[in-house]
């Protein structure tokens, strides 16, 4: 039987085969933990791991070492399919629209608790190279609308302006 392990998940629990991971004790959670310390888990545990704007909320010094921790407990040939705020799309929803207030929740988090704030920005050169050096490959886009989870929304599928404001890459664990 597959698992899926969707860290981060907040309000946004997945069904089965999904595991739900969240640092908050919420309604249907199935692991309480921070997503950097994913210890509880033996190495090469998960066929999916996914994470929606999550990345973004450890400090740049740290970001390797967090996702190479996501790395760790999925198995060989397992996938790991991150979304985080897209730099470029949200250039682009600025000057599309002139208000800061149309970006500054994806730039900055929304500091509504206290791990709600973003250390990091993304472009798909920088989060690629990321991936690789977590020793990720076959790194490419991915289309909320294919996956498993499609029918759930998070912000993969989040659009202001008609431009997505997330960077949607997966990639494969060799």
């Amino acid at each position: 039987m597959s698992r899926y392990l969707h860290i981060g998940c907040g309000d946004n629990i997945l069904p089965d085969p999904f595991e739900n991971l969240d640092d908050r004790e919420l309604a249907g959670l199935d692991h309480k933990s921070l997503a950097d310390d994913l210890s509880k888990f033996k190495n090469n545990t998960f066929d999916l791991v996914y994470s929606s704007h999550v990345l973004e909320h450890f400090q740049r010094d740290k970001t390797e070492e967090v996702l190479s921790e996501w790395a760790r407990v999925t198995k060989k040939d397992g996938t790991i399919r991150l979304s985080v705020p897209s730099f470029e799309n949200l250039i682009k929803i600025y000057n599309k629209s002139g208000k800061i207030e149309n970006v500054i929740g994806p730039l900055m988090g929304g500091q509504t608790y206290g791990y709600n704030f973003h250390y990091n920005l993304f472009d798909e050169k920088s989060l690629k190279s990321l991936m690789e050096k977590c020793g990720l490959t076959a790194i490419h886009p991915w289309l909320h609308t294919r996956t498993e989870h499609s029918d759930y929304f998070d912000f993969s599928q989040a659009v202001t302006f008609g431009i997505p404001i997330s960077l949607n890459l997966e990639g494969r664990k060799k």
